[in-house]
């Protein structure tokens, strides 16, 4: 069958907006996420994460809960779960948690899951979480050291804007927790966020002022944020606009996404 020049121009066009449709479908492609939860006091897991569930459902995140029975919230037996991991169960790992440990088997299900292309985003008291696994210290690029007691109003300043995960995100004040840490040798992160200046009676001696940055560990990206105690965080629209991001970066579809709209 001949084609004629007109049917030809069309078949391209048609060809052009279906490859143009097909890459927006797979840009808005649901990110699954399972966040993993262990907390208590301020860390309140089962008050603070729901702030997040509009900007989810507005992002197109699909978040499973790995967390203890309700009442329980410092109860960890459901972290045994984690050993079972495998690479493509879920797009992202989000960790709010605080304290416990990981077996042999949990370390390496995590370390899996992100060489193999995996995303982990680990909010504030994570940093204080699994004081024995040397391979967590590593993945998220810092130990829990410290902090000035009570929660302040705290400045971030962005400190790489043209990083992704950092569109649209300006220069913004929260009133949280500050925390001070250290970090592993050897570990290569790129700090996307600083405070500003810390609290007067900081732990912080030796002048860092790293908030939020990322690490690529084989195939996965990993984000830290130190920010993101309690629910005066929870509730802040820039942070929950940092977190979204965050949790699209690390799950390989990074774009801007609207809070409040």
């Amino acid at each position: 069958m001949k084609i004629t020049r007109r049917q030809a121009t069309g078949l391209l066009v048609t060809g052009w907006a279906a490859s143009l449709l097909g890459v927006e479908a797979q840009a808005q492609k649901p990110v699954k996420a399972l966040l993993v939860l262990v907390g208590g006091g301020p860390h309140d897991i089962e008050k603070n994460p729901p702030f997040l569930d509009k900007a989810f459902e507005h992002a197109g995140i699909q978040a499973t809960k790995l967390a203890p029975p309700a009442g329980k919230q410092g109860d960890a037996a459901h972290l045994a779960r984690l050993a079972e991991l495998k690479p493509g169960d879920y797009d992202v790992l989000v960790f709010y948690t605080v304290g416990q440990s990981l077996s042999p088997e949990q370390e390496n299900a995590l370390q899996r899951f992100v060489e193999s292309g995996g995303g982990v985003v680990a909010v504030h008291g994570a940093s204080a979480s699994f004081g024995n696994s040397q391979k967590w210290f590593n993945m998220i690029g810092a130990r829990f050291a410290g902090h000035a007691p009570g929660t302040y109003d705290l400045a971030i300043a962005v400190s790489d804007p043209a990083h992704p995960i950092m569109k649209g995100v300006k220069d913004f004040d929260i009133h949280d927790e500050e925390y001070t840490h250290r970090f592993p040798e050897g570990v290569q992160r790129t700090v996307i966020a600083k405070f500003k200046q810390r609290p007067a009676n900081t732990s912080e001696k030796g002048g860092n002022n790293d908030a939020v940055w990322t690490i690529n560990q084989g195939k996965g990206r990993v984000v830290y944020t130190a920010l993101g105690h309690g629910p005066e965080a929870w509730q802040n629209p820039m942070w929950q606009k940092l977190m979204v991001q965050s949790i699209l970066w690390a799950a390989g579809q990074p774009r801007e996404v609207k809070i409040g709209e």
